[in-house]
């Protein structure tokens, strides 16, 4: 597996680039393993594929409340400062 570089600055206005990415590479697992069992005959073999698109539909669950969560701070972060910069 690739080792992608992720760019990280800890500022995460809005959107969080290793969130992103990860949401993006659970998709792509999903889809995988969906042709994979598709294409596939034996049922053993189409059994554990199907466990493993519920776990990766459980990862991306996952990650997308933390990314609702985080999206959720920084819009009252947002909105802290701004209160702070209207009182100025």
């Amino acid at each position: 597996m690739s080792r992608i570089q992720i760019d990280c600055h800890h500022t995460c206005k809005g959107v969080c680039n290793a969130l992103e990415r990860a949401l993006m590479r659970e998709k792509e697992a999903i889809l995988e393993y969906a042709a994979f069992r598709d294409e596939c005959s034996y049922p053993d073999v189409k059994a554990m594929l199907n466990e493993l698109i519920i776990r990766q539909e459980k990862t991306l669950d996952l990650l997308e409340k933390t990314k609702a969560e985080l999206s959720a701070k920084f819009e009252v972060l947002d909105q802290i400062q701004a209160g702070f910069e209207h009182h100025v």
